[in-house]
């Protein structure tokens, strides 16, 4: 015999999987209302379809027998058109609302929920109606089996529901039955049959609706799983992607030798790896005692450069460097304290609220610091800070090799301008030596002609005396004639004194210049000395060739005046100006056989605090292959024998080391070249 009391527990396990398998979880009914809710709507429109024409056929021929029937069969024929006409009606409208309200904008609303309720009603009620008709003619109930296992195929129906629908239309079969069946075994029969049906329309309904329930949540796990599947695979191809940028970063960082273009490069490639709306590179300068930012990007736009102390203590980039802790700060408003302000006036107007600051090192010797921050909260991940650990390592490698490229090109450049010095100051202390032996020996000649010079002007005085005391009585022709010859030689005798003083001067500067000492300055009137220069100049190449012939055009600015210079300097550097462009202009000319016509143009302008001298000749212009070079003792276009080199040279050092002005050049190859002097005042 059973035990009571263990029969009790079974029970109530039944009893609670049977509420179990009615109760629905939110999931489920949230399935309910998307997935087979738009399931429904679709099987709905499709089983409507196929019993509109159904039931207006069944509808047809029942009515148009109906009245050659009599009898049992003429109620039977009514009853069953009339549950067609139903039928049909019914569909019609359920087709029409779910097609328009639901099926064709896609989307599942309490009208189509309704309909599919509806329609489970109709199925079952009506198979019931007819299976009750055909009592009248036959004792089968086809019509509620098909009715049953049509709604317990088609729809997919909560389980609660269905029990509910399939128990009121079998209560409704069980009693409408009794009405039209009038044997007893043959009642009994249908109505246990009836049941059977009811109970497997349920199973079906339950079974079908549980597993297409299941294979919903099924396939969302599956999408979920594979959604997750797919993020985690797009960031291992992300960071696989990172690692490839931050190798062609390394690469790119590392050939460079220039700290602001490291900088730019990784500012350009950073913000693809993580938010670094402001990114820099602090270096140490251990004679400061100072971290110097030579280079600050925010936003791509650079930022002045800036330098921190290393006294200042409260400075993240001080603490990040002398404690050699990496700094992450992802909420500057409440971790950062005293430190916003610093930043916020240290890098831009606007206070980052996320930071990275992380140490450079190179050799096991602390380099400076790398940062990047953001304007935005939470902007750096773990990942974020181990990408700017590897640019950090790649950044101290490349700005040491930029930092002793630096210093190599220093010392190069060095030893290139010492080397320079030496091979100038061998040069000329050669050419001081040669030139002070030919100074000395010019000396002489040029002592005698000023000594005779001013002796035949001693001369010419006596003489007048005498010539003045004998042709008193002389004819006035006589007269003019010897005064004439007297005040010519007297003239001639004076320009042999000048010009030898000319001469020794110019001796006494080659010396000076050799020997590194300059003359004494003097007021001296700019206009006055270029026209002198010019007439000297002219003459000069016309002794020398008595085919030179140039036009000559003067723009001296009055407003000019004495300027305070050795006049035998500048002299010399307008002279050798004025010389050059002749021979430039003779040259041209006679490489075009006479077609061509010399020009050459001399200017002044008061510039205020400088004089500016324009000396422009229309020659062959100076050819870019020699620009550089065109200061440098020694170097010559001219042909052997024709210059020494030391033309420009001089005058460069003359305007540039001596007067503190400027000398520099404008030319354009086959039209001009013009010489710009500029002069303090």
């Amino acid at each position: 015999m059973t035990n009571p009391g263990k029969r009790a527990p079974i029970l109530q396990r039944w009893v609670r999987s049977i509420i179990d398998t009615l109760r629905l979880s939110p999931e489920d009914k949230e399935i309910m209302r998307t997935v087979i809710g738009l399931e429904n709507i679709r099987r709905v429109l499709y089983l409507s379809v196929i019993a509109i024409p159904t039931s207006a056929l069944y509808f047809i021929i029942f009515m148009l027998k109906a009245e050659s029937e009599t009898g049992a069969a003429y109620h039977w024929r009514h009853a069953i058109w009339i549950c067609h006409a139903v039928i049909f009606v019914s569909f019609s409208i359920i087709c029409t609302l779910i097609y328009f309200y639901a099926y064709k904008p896609a989307k599942y609303s309490r009208l189509a929920q309704v309909c599919v309720h509806i329609t489970a009603m109709i199925l079952l009620l009506e198979g019931a109606a007819l299976a009750t008709a055909d009592q009248l003619v036959t004792s089968n109930i086809t019509p509620y089996l098909i009715t049953c296992l049509i709604t317990g195929l088609v729809l997919l129906l909560p389980p609660r529901v269905s029990v509910l629908y399939f128990i009121s239309s079998f209560i409704v079969f069980y009693f409408a039955i009794s009405l039209t069946q009038k044997n007893t075994e043959l009642l009994i029969s249908n109505q246990i049959n009836g049941l059977t049906m009811a109970a497997l329309g349920i199973c079906l309904s339950v079974i079908l609706w549980r597993g297409y329930l299941i294979r919903t949540k099924q396939s969302r796990v599956i999408e979920k799983q594979n959604s997750e599947l797919k993020a985690a695979l797009d960031q291992v191809n992300s960071q696989k992607e990172d690692v490839e940028q931050l190798s062609r970063i390394g690469r790119e960082i590392t050939s460079s030798l220039s700290i602001e273009n490291i900088i730019q490069i990784i500012y350009e490639n950073v913000n693809n790896l993580m938010d670094a709306s402001v990114f820099t590179i602090g270096l140490h300068n251990p004679e400061e005692k100072s971290l110097d930012f030579p280079s600050i990007l925010e936003m791509n736009h650079p930022l002045p450069p800036f330098s921190v102390a290393l006294s200042e203590k409260n400075h993240l980039a001080v603490r990040c460097f002398q404690q050699q802790q990496e700094i992450v700060i992802n909420d500057c408003s409440k971790k950062c304290g005293a430190w916003t302000g610093l930043l916020s006036t240290t890098l831009s107007a606007k206070a980052p609220m996320s930071l990275l600051y992380l140490p450079l090192w190179n050799k096991n010797k602390a380099v400076g610091v790398i940062s990047a921050q953001s304007y935005s909260k939470n902007a750096y991940s773990d990942y974020d800070v181990t990408v700017l650990r590897n640019l950090a390592a790649f950044s101290a490698n490349a700005l040491e090799n930029a930092e002793a490229y630096r210093r190599l090109g220093v010392l190069l450049e060095e030893l290139k301008t010492t080397q320079d010095k030496l091979v100038t100051q061998s040069k000329l202390a050669a050419l001081g030596a040669l030139t002070a032996g030919i100074a000395h020996e010019i000396k002489n000649p040029l002592n005698f002609i000023n000594n005779f010079a001013v002796l035949i002007a001693e001369l010419v005085v006596e003489l007048r005396d005498v010539l003045t005391a004998q042709m008193a009585e002389a004819a006035p022709a006589r007269k003019a004639e010897v005064a004439e010859l007297l005040d010519t030689l007297g003239q001639n005798s004076a320009k042999i004194i000048e010009h030898s003083k000319r001469a020794d001067n110019i001796v006494k500067s080659m010396l000076q210049h050799s020997r590194g000492k300059a003359g004494e300055v003097q007021p001296t009137d700019i206009n006055a000395m270029l026209e002198e220069d010019i007439n000297l100049a002219y003459h000069g190449m016309r002794a020398q060739d008595s085919s030179f012939n140039v036009k000559f055009e003067t723009d001296f600015d009055p407003s000019v005046g004495k300027l305070m210079v050795v006049p035998q300097d500048i002299s010399r550097v307008f002279l050798n100006l004025i010389s050059n462009g002749c021979y430039e202009v003779h040259s041209r000319k006679m490489e075009q056989n006479g077609d061509f016509m010399p020009l050459l143009s001399v200017r002044t302008r008061n510039l205020g605090k400088k004089v500016e001298i324009r000396i422009r000749d229309n020659g062959k212009g100076i050819p870019l292959a020699i620009r550089d070079k065109l200061f440098t003792p020694f170097f010559t276009t001219k042909p052997t024998g024709k210059g020494t080199g030391l033309g420009l040279s001089i005058s460069y050092d003359i305007i540039v080391q001596q007067h503190g002005g400027q000398l520099f050049f404008e030319s354009e190859e086959g039209q001009f070249a013009e010489f710009i002097i500029l002069l303090p005042k």
